[in-house]
């Protein structure tokens, strides 16, 4: 017994190691397991590295991405996502020394492969497993039944495909499963009885697949706290049952396929919901606004049911949201939405982060009181009868707004200079309104973080000041459709990020500045319906991303540059200028060219050959120039035309008989000469054509609009014309044909003597009832049988 003080010393002693001098170090078996697992996994590679180092003693539990038991000093958790090494296969079985681990974390990586994925089922207290955002298929899943100690699981975002129900035993072994992710991947069909049978899920992610049926089944999951049905294609009601999960904090129904009314039941019965989201589907109505919800416990904190037909008036509204005081994302958005501007919204609900109101019918202005607002993004667009002018200090009510849209409404009155106050906001939309006066100068100075600002369609005025091009971050600036006057300022600039820029339709004069062509991120350049005058700069060949350029209606003059090479161009309107010259070869280097309008100009010489290389064009507008020369046959090869427009030019010739070849749009292979079908508009009107008119362009069978008219074509209308069913638009006046008129059947019974004029024949109404004659000298004469 004299020993026992001695022994009791030695095991306090131990124990004393143990707690206290082994918590300043971790088992050297898993620190050399880190290591190997981080050479395995190409981690070096990392931009920063991993901090973790092979020194002897270096203690891996304050490693980052690690974390070790505060007693055991034993790893129990490794966060292994956004590696992005060099790495597409995992062997498993580098996790199997960490015998103690509840967490393994391997998301947003390119993992294509865990191999021996079910020999994890080893590590006993493994409980959550998040393989989310990478790229594991269906073969991934029969190891999952083995892994019967998770309780969540995350396969989101990943290449899974095929219906849930083809490995049922998966899901069966995972009776203590309560977290399953599974959206955002392609899986299809119906919802197994398989899954049913996951009695203890609190959380279900089915969003963003292709699933379809009903999904009245998912009421047998008692214990769901969260369901994420979104972005599928789900059919049929909300079931009733859906009201017995009464522990359900979020539903998220929204874009899918179901139908009829929003069952009251779900305010009524769910006392615990915080979240819904049944946004498109083809519900009508349901949701009992006219009632408060005083009488209940919810107090929602998310609610988005856009386009739902709830056809509500915002005095149902303040019924319904009377008690409600901790709401932060709401949408009612294109549901008829009727009554003032509900300003007590905001009021009540001081914790607002989002309110979308947008394609609705409200009225009234928007006058909130002066209150501590977190409200982050406001749409109230498209209702058209908001009126009435901003209040001065609606910048200090809403200081946090970092998005605004109340386009498309009736707000007048001059730019409260107040929204200088918004330090955060990033986009600001009032175009189309009723907004006079000139941009406060304190807009530019303070709204650094801004990126888009969109005031067309205003009644603004006076210049547009330089300072507002020192924004650094703006790529959207749209002042369109107003009364701005003077120059565009020609300085060096800040935004430089600008992508889309549009001024058009003002009252701008002036030189276009160089220093538009130096801006490497624009996409969209409209300066149309202005006064500019002067050439097209030079620097316009540097931008090499534009995708859309309108300069026209203006006074631009000279040749179009032979430099203006824009790889990325899809859209040019150069119409309604002075620009003369011929149509430079530079613009063949727009290989994705689909609208090219060069009309009402005064270019000259032929049409070139290398058109017929521009693969992708639909629309061709050469009207109103000083063209000249045959109409090139390399037309022909504009498979995808659909508009074409040579008129009031001075060409000559016949009309080339390939025109019938071209296949006008149709997908594929044309299988023989006039398989012609979607071209809609063919105007070869005011020229010096000869020759007669194709019967073959009756295979144009979409064709709505022919206009051949001052010309001086011979020979018959060619009766086949008729077959096309969808012309509304027909003219062959002021030529020398003679012969038939069409038989005036189809379309071509609603044409007028309007179609005909200048040439001789005896024309009968469409209603019959009496003949007349229409006598022009100098002209063949068209008889009718």
């Amino acid at each position: 017994m004299e020993y026992m003080p001695f022994t009791l010393c030695l095991v306090s002693m131990i124990l004393f190691y143990y707690n206290h001098m082994g918590c300043s170090g971790c088992l050297e078996v898993e620190r050399i397991a880190l290591l190997e697992l981080k050479a395995s996994m190409n981690m070096p590679n990392l931009n920063p590295p991993l901090t973790w180092d092979d020194e002897e003693g270096s203690d891996c539990c304050a490693w980052e991405r690690v974390k070790c038991s505060n007693t055991t000093r034993q790893v129990i958790q490794l966060s292994l996502s956004n590696i992005h090494g060099d790495v597409q296969y995992v062997n498993a079985a580098l996790f199997l020394p960490f015998d103690k681990l509840q967490h393994l974390d391997l998301s947003n990586n390119s993992i294509s492969e865990l191999q021996g994925l079910d020999r994890l089922s080893r590590l006993t207290k493994l409980h959550f497993l998040k393989l989310e955002k990478n790229y594991f298929n269906n073969s991934i899943l029969p190891s999952l039944g083995a892994l019967i100690s998770l309780n969540t699981l995350d396969l989101g975002r990943n290449m899974l495909d095929g219906s849930l129900s083809q490995l049922p035993q998966v899901w069966s072994n995972m009776s203590k499963l309560k977290i399953l992710y599974l959206g955002e991947n392609n899986f299809s069909g119906g919802i197994p009885p398989s899954l049913l049978t996951l009695s203890s899920l609190e959380a279900l992610s089915l969003d963003h697949n292709n699933l379809t049926g009903s999904i009245s089944g998912l009421c047998e999951l008692k214990n769901l706290r969260d369901l994420d049905l979104s972005e599928n294609k789900f059919e049929g009601i909300i079931p009733p049952c859906i009201s017995n999960l009464t522990s359900l904090r979020l539903l998220d129904f929204s874009e899918n396929q179901l139908y009829g009314k929003i069952p009251t039941s779900l305010i009524s019965n769910l006392n615990s919901l915080e979240f819904i989201s049944l946004g498109g589907n083809q519900f009508d109505g349901g949701l009992p606004f006219t009632s408060p919800l005083s009488d209940h416990k919810l107090q929602l904190k998310l609610l988005s049911i856009p386009n739902c037909n709830l056809n509500l008036s915002t005095t149902d509204l303040l019924k319904f949201f009377h008690n409600q005081h901790d709401l932060r994302y709401l949408d009612l958005s294109h549901n008829n939405l009727h009554g003032r501007f509900p300003n007590w919204l905001v009021e009540n609900n001081t914790r607002l982060e989002t309110l979308l109101l947008r394609n609705s019918s409200l009225t009234g202005s928007i006058q909130l009181s002066l209150v501590v607002s977190l409200l982050l993004d406001l749409d109230a667009s498209d209702n058209h009868h908001i009126v009435g002018k901003l209040q001065p200090d609606i910048g200090v009510v809403l200081s946090k707004l970092v998005f605004l849209n109340l386009s498309k409404n009736s707000i007048e009155g001059t730019l409260p200079t107040s929204l200088g106050n918004m330090k955060d906001l990033v986009v600001l939309d009032f175009s189309s309104n009723k907004f006079s006066g000139e941009i406060p100068d304190n807009w530019a100075l303070n709204l650094k973080q801004l990126k888009g600002l969109i005031l067309s369609n205003n009644n603004l005025h006076g210049g547009i000041s330089s300072s507002l091009f020192n924004l650094t971050f703006l790529d959207t600036l749209r002042l369109s459709d107003n009364q701005f006057t003077g120059n565009i300022p020609n300085h060096n600039v800040g935004s430089f990020g600008l992508c889309i820029f549009d001024l058009s339709q003002n009252q701008l004069s002036g030189e276009i500045p160089s220093w538009i062509g130096m801006l490497p991120n624009l996409r969209t350049l409209i300066l149309g319906n202005n006064s500019f005058h002067g050439l097209i700069p030079l620097e316009f060949c540097y931008l090499l991303n534009l995708e859309f350029l309108d300069l026209s209606y203006n006074h631009l003059s000279g040749s179009i540059p032979s430099y203006l090479r824009l790889p990325a161009l899809k859209y040019m309107h150069l119409q309604g200028n002075k620009l003369s010259g011929s149509i430079p070869e530079a613009i063949l280097q727009s290989s994705d060219l689909m609208t090219l309008d060069l009309k009402h100009n005064n270019l000259s010489g032929n049409i070139p050959d290398w058109f017929g290389l521009l693969s992708n064009l639909r629309v061709l507008l050469l009207k109103g120039n000083h063209l000249n020369g045959s109409v090139s046959s390399q037309l022909c090869q504009l498979e995808k035309i659909s508009i074409l427009d040579l008129s009031y030019n001075k060409f000559f010739g016949p009309i080339p008989p390939c025109f019938t070849n071209i296949s006008f749009g149709k997908i594929g292979p044309v299988e023989r000469v006039g398989a012609l079908t979607m071209i809609k508009a063919l105007n070869l009107s005011h020229n010096y054509l000869t020759g007669s008119i194709p019967r073959t362009l009756s295979n144009l069978t979409q064709l709505e609009s022919m206009d051949v008219s001052y010309n001086k074509l011979t020979g018959e209308i060619p009766s086949e014309l008729t077959d096309i069913n969808n012309l509304a638009v027909f003219n062959v006046s002021y030529n020398n044909l003679s012969g038939k008129i069409p038989d005036m059947k189809a379309q071509f019974n609603t044409f007028d003597e309007s179609s005909y004029r200048a040439l001789c024949f005896h024309f009968v109404q469409k209603l019959f009832t009496r003949l007349i004659t229409h006598d022009v000298t100098n002209c063949s004469c068209l008889l009718i049988n």
